[in-house]
């Protein structure tokens, strides 16, 4: 893969331009994006460009870029999260259902909590998650239930990292939460209130795999003022979790017969 003058590849550098593109940023001009990529314009253009010839960018009428329908071609073509997130779907609508919350779907990418799927009811409260995006992992109960199956070691690697504050709920301090993921690993359960969202609480359970490690986190995100018992939430993703756990391995079973 040929290197540019300052040693970034090729591929590093579609990375970035993909990566300028989130939820608050959909589309952008070009100027933008070769900014948020750190790019040069000129770069950013003779990339884009290509990218444009291949759909994975597109280009609408008023010259603002957004991500092309190729690159959801080749997600849904080949991701197993993408699968996980369509096997999932059906069981977070029945969760929903039950509890008239956010419900969404979680797996960890290095030190964020990654979201693959939300299912969200029209009373809810607010949610800062979203589809395809990250959140600190320390912050979201998805994020600590996922991180509580960890191994010690990237745990305690976790802990050292600097732990960002996101309201004046969240936990920061490495000693308090080596606590709640000791207690969120013992549970199976996690709850955070306000530590995204002053006014909301995350909850959280691990969803097995076919053959029993953790694979995804299955959470709830509840406005704090009028939410359920936290009983309920948890029978609600408990079960929502085991319906998961059994979709996947008949998918898999279907998958090995084929």
């Amino acid at each position: 893969m040929a290197n540019s003058s300052s040693g970034d590849s090729v591929l590093g550098r579609v990375v970035r331009i993909l990566s300028a593109f989130d939820p608050q940023h959909p589309d952008l001009t070009l100027a933008s994006l070769a900014a948020r990529a750190d790019l040069p314009t000129s770069t950013a253009y003779r990339i884009v460009d290509e990218m444009i010839d291949h759909d994975l960018l597109h280009r609408d009428p008023a010259g603002r870029i957004r991500v092309g329908v190729g690159m959801w071609e080749l997600a849904n073509r080949a991701s197993d999260t993408v699968s996980m997130g369509r096997i999932a779907r059906p069981h977070m609508l029945a969760v929903n259902a039950r509890i008239g919350e956010h419900v969404q779907l979680a797996i960890i990418r290095e030190s964020d909590v990654l979201f693959l799927e939300r299912v969200s009811a029209p009373q809810a409260g607010p949610n800062i998650a979203h589809v395809g995006g990250r959140l600190p992992t320390h912050a979201s109960a998805s994020g600590l239930i996922l991180l509580a199956q960890q191994p010690e070691h990237v745990r305690e690697a976790y802990l050292r990292r600097d732990l960002a504050r996101m309201t004046s709920s969240t936990i920061t301090d490495p000693a308090v939460l080596r606590d709640v993921l000791a207690d969120a690993r013992r549970t199976s359960f996690a709850t955070l209130p306000g530590h995204m969202v002053a006014s909301s609480t995350s909850y959280a359970v691990p969803v097995a795999g076919p053959t029993g490690e953790v694979v995804a986190a299955l959470g709830a995100v509840v406005d704090t003022a009028s939410a359920l018992p936290d009983q309920r939430i948890h029978e609600a993703l408990a079960t929502g979790a085991r319906a998961i756990r059994l979709a996947l391995r008949e998918a898999q079973a279907a998958e090995a017969n084929d």
